[in-house]
């Protein structure tokens, strides 16, 4: 079969080539890591602007990502005859709009009331979530063909997953080390607004060297496999027949259907906890500014340790149960974390004692996250060729896609519920650490807390009903093997 389009299979792929393909994955966390934990500090807390405003904005950007996310990877699974092939093309096309609506994002300008504020938030949020998905559902694509080996393509995930971790390490170590300096007039760096500029500005230079990456370390094999494809009719492009397949996908696939519901359960405790995270540290830790980075960083460090060892220790690893086991894990780890001082356990907010605590659960959150990565990252790829085999169509970048729809609206919805809460319990703005009243501190840490546990809930519900297996996946790789071999 060598030559062939079932070569691709289970081919082996050099480590250097999956550290090139883990490189996109530490260009999308770098915007995940600035949105996630940025946006919504930045513009309330910095700005003023008005919690629920922005939690507004934050979700209309999000439901528009959304949305154009399935069209994204049809698109992607219908281009032919490109230079670049299917997936590259798109990443070369993406670089630079998300690099520069990515900095302006972080450079409103100055003097601007609520409304004005409003909408420079939504009008680059959007651009640059747009951008972005031009870049992450082709990239996910990616992951998936480079090999369908069974043992294989857990690696390609890990290299992702290392990527999504290194990225996470440094950033912090470059935010609170570099950027959010204290100041004279500010104690606390990221309060001060005009760190943000050159900030943002790095970290988009950054994204497209990652992109840059990507593109070099992938584009010949996805070339060669797409050459050896027999040559078929694109079809039609519009968002009607797009939505017809993501229709055929949650109706002929369960597993689809099984896990949109995981991914958005998923997220409703990862995103409680990451869009909140710098009011945690600031508020309810009230961290040494010392410490701040390790804090922030001890995540991306357990996360790049779980993603090597899931691998290591189990060749041939129960996808779901490292699923339940990585999210349950994490998030019970930030749960604790988060009500510590609150509870009046261990030592105090704003001691040293306390950071020291935190940094050592973070780690070990971060653990159990790098499983949950690695593993989920698998299965949504092993599911994808599942439904290849259901329907006859490669479409691994709509599948990805549609999954990606409810992450991206789980998220979006929890931000706008976070922003009218900090509304609701009128948590101050733009005030020391010092004039923040103890019941506001509480109510803030609760929110947190809650949404870890109900999501971990979810998750623990919906995970038992996946139907995959090892076995399942070999059976698949068979089938699509014997459909492609020459006759």
């Amino acid at each position: 079969m060598a030559g062939s389009p079932a070569s691709g299979f289970e081919r082996a792929v050099p480590l250097w080539r999956k550290a090139a393909y883990g490189a996109g994955s530490m260009g999308d966390s770098v915007y995940f890591y600035a949105w996630d934990l940025f946006v919504l500090f930045y513009y309330t807390q910095v700005l003023g602007l008005s919690g629920s405003l922005t939690g507004l904005a934050i979700l209309v950007s999000l439901v528009i990502d959304a949305v154009s996310d399935p069209y994204v990877g049809f698109l992607s699974d219908r281009l032919r005859g490109l230079r670049w092939g299917r997936r590259n093309t798109l990443l070369i096309a993406a670089a630079v709009p998300l690099a520069l609506t990515f900095a302006l994002l972080f450079m409103p300008p100055s003097g601007l009331g609520q409304w004005a504020l409003f909408s420079w938030l939504l009008v680059f949020g959007v651009a640059s979530r747009i951008a972005l998905t031009f870049f992450v559902i082709p990239y996910k694509a990616i992951g998936a063909e480079l090999s369908r080996s069974p043992l294989e393509r857990p690696r390609i995930v890990a290299a992702a997953a290392i990527g999504n971790t290194v990225a996470r390490i440094a950033l912090p170590l470059a935010t609170f080390g570099l950027f959010f300096a204290e100041s004279e007039r500010y104690e606390r760096g990221q309060l001060d607004p005009a760190n943000y500029a050159p900030f943002a500005i790095t970290a988009a230079v950054t994204m497209v060297a990652c992109i840059a990456l990507v593109v070099a370390g992938t584009l010949r094999p996805l070339r060669e496999d797409e050459r050896a494809e027999v040559p078929q009719p694109a079809g039609s492009m519009s968002p009607a027949a797009a939505l017809r397949e993501v229709v055929k996908a949650v109706t002929v696939t369960a597993n689809i259907r099984r896990m949109f519901v995981l991914a958005i359960f998923v997220f409703v405790c990862l995103v409680s906890i990451t869009v909140l995270k710098i009011h945690v540290l600031t508020y309810v830790w009230q961290v040494p500014k010392d410490l701040a980075k390790w804090v922030m960083s001890a995540q991306g460090f357990g996360g790049a340790f779980g993603a090597l060892l899931l691998p290591l220790v189990g060749r041939e690893f129960d996808r779901r149960r490292a699923i339940m086991f990585g999210i349950v894990g994490f998030t019970m780890l930030n749960a604790l974390a988060v009500m510590l001082p609150v509870l009046g356990i261990g030592p105090g907010a704003g001691t040293r004692e306390l950071a020291w605590v935190v940094i050592s659960m973070m780690f070990a959150g971060g653990v159990f996250l790098g499983f949950y990565l690695v593993a989920v990252g698998a299965l949504s790829s092993d599911i994808a060729d599942e439904h290849e085999v259901a329907t006859g169509d490669r479409q691994q970048a709509l599948v990805a896609g549609f999954l990606t729809l409810a992450i991206k609206t789980a998220g979006g919805v929890m931000s706008l519920v976070t922003g009218v809460y900090l509304d609701l319990i009128r948590f101050p703005k733009g005030v020391p650490v010092s004039e923040i009243s103890s019941g506001a501190i509480t109510e803030l840490a609760a929110f947190v807390a809650v949404f870890c546990v109900v999501g971990a809930a979810g998750v623990a519900s919906v995970i038992r009903r996946l139907d995959v297996s090892l076995a399942k996946q070999q059976g698949i790789n068979r089938e699509l093997a014997s459909r492609l071999a020459p006759r």
